[in-house]
């Protein structure tokens, strides 16, 4: 700093500081003191968050008010605050030449200490590069080494092979053998699964027998169910008809006079519900049909058939009372419709109970200990009077075939859940599916 020249703010910044201090410590006295208005906005700042913008402002503060500045030189001891914001602060007869003179002894220890940091990087590079040298002769040895080894190396290498050729030209005359002896073993591989292929195409045949036989079974179990209830529809009706004449003074014949029995009308048997023109069945307007439009329809619903395909994360009580809240909505919309789920079980760790009056079209049960869902769907199929269509919701093959014979419409679980708003993967090509 020459002669004249101001010192700059950052060698003021302890002096700057302490007059921030002078300040703060001036309102605790008693009476207190007020500062320089321009430096109360600072008070509150710490040292070390002071900016050189924030010290350029409060050095124009402390200029700018000689008593202050008076003051705070008073306040502020020589040893508090370096030599040059003391003079800055005091400003003795001289001070700015001192202040000059203590800048340029500053500069003069700085460059001595540049020179003398620039001598010992100079230093330092040279011991690198020594150690580099030193670093690359004990490479070039190595490599040397390393050269003679891979020659050793190489002479034993083909000494190896020279001996693995005579041993190649053994073991190939065992191959050889090895080969012949493999030949025969597959041939008599496949002669044994020739074999086994009868066997299984046997044991299909005979599975596929019995499968036939149990469908038959299950068919005329069916049909003579449907007979039994529609024989007794027919003598509830005759012994009605038989009351009301005897209330209109008609006696039925005699044991001892001949009645000529009505021909026997072949027994009644459930229909599916047709659809309009051009719609097909299991798909989501023919869903929508039966539940919205045949009156007192009743929709038998193979319960987790239908809950693994859209909560199967869920623990399988979760599923249930998930369900049956969509399934209260589903009736809500379509109240002519009866909705019957039917679980895998027995009812024990869960007690559905309907809470709201939309609930009464919906119900939950459980099959039988032994007995499954399917079972219990296809017997409740016959249990319900021919004039009430029915819907089974299944994805079941063998459940299907079954509710068909019934005279029940199919609805595939993905169907029933598309009804409710719930989208659900579809990996076997159902959404679209439909059959006339």
């Amino acid at each position: 700093m020459k002669s004249g020249d101001s010192p700059t703010t950052e060698e003021l910044r302890e002096a700057l500081i302490a007059a921030v201090g002078v300040a703060r410590d001036g309102k605790g006295e008693n009476p207190p003191i007020d500062p320089p208005p321009r430096l109360k906005q600072f008070l509150a700042f710490k040292p070390d968050k002071f900016t050189t913008r924030a010290l350029a402002q409060v050095r124009e503060a402390v200029e700018a008010d000689e008593e202050f500045r008076a003051r705070v030189a008073a306040a502020v001891e020589e040893g508090r605050v370096n030599r040059v914001g003391w003079l800055w602060l005091a400003r003795p007869t001289g001070w700015e030449q001192d202040a000059a003179d203590l800048a340029q002894a500053a500069a003069q220890a700085s460059e001595k200490a540049a020179d003398a940091q620039s001598f010992q990087d100079l230093g330092q590079k040279l011991r690198r590069a020594l150690s580099a040298q030193e670093k690359s002769e004990r490479q070039r040895e190595k490599a040397s080494r390393e050269r003679d080894e891979a020659r050793l190396q190489a002479s034993q290498a083909r000494t190896e092979a020279r001996r693995s050729e005579e041993e190649s030209a053994g073991l190939a005359a065992h191959l050889e053998q090895a080969k012949r002896d493999l030949n025969a073993a597959r041939k008599n591989q496949a002669r044994l699964e020739r074999s086994e292929i009868r066997s299984a195409d046997k044991l299909k045949n005979a599975k596929a027998r019995i499968d036939q036989l149990n469908k038959q079974l299950r068919d005329s179990r069916d049909q003579h169910s449907q007979e039994v209830v529609c024989l007794k529809e027919r003598l509830a009706a005759a012994e009605d008809e038989v009351a009301m004449a005897r209330e209109a003074g008609f006696e039925p014949p005699s044991a001892a006079q001949p009645v000529v029995e009505a021909e026997l009308q072949p027994l009644a048997k459930r229909s599916p519900v047709p659809m309009p023109s051009g719609m097909l069945n299991d798909t989501l307007a023919a869903v929508e049909h039966l539940f919205r439009s045949v009156p007192e329809i009743v929709v038998l619903i193979d319960g987790y058939n239908v809950t693994f395909k859209n909560w199967s994360e869920m623990p399988v009580q979760q599923q249930r009372e998930r369900f049956l809240q969509k399934l209260e909505e589903l009736g809500a919309r379509y109240s002519g419709a009866e909705f019957v789920v039917v679980f895998d079980g027995t009812k024990t760790d869960y007690d559905y109970i309907p809470t709201t009056p939309r609930s009464l079209g919906v119900s939950a049960q459980f099959s039988l200990p032994g007995v499954t869902a399917d079972d219990h769907i296809i017997d409740m199929c016959a249990k319900y009077p021919l004039s009430r269509p029915l819907a089974v919701v299944s994805e079941d093959n063998d459940v299907r075939e079954r509710a068909r014979s019934c005279g029940a419409n199919l609805v595939h679980p993905r169907k029933l859940l598309g009804i409710m708003g719930l989208e659900v993967e579809d990996p076997d090509g159902w959404a679209g599916f439909g059959v006339r």
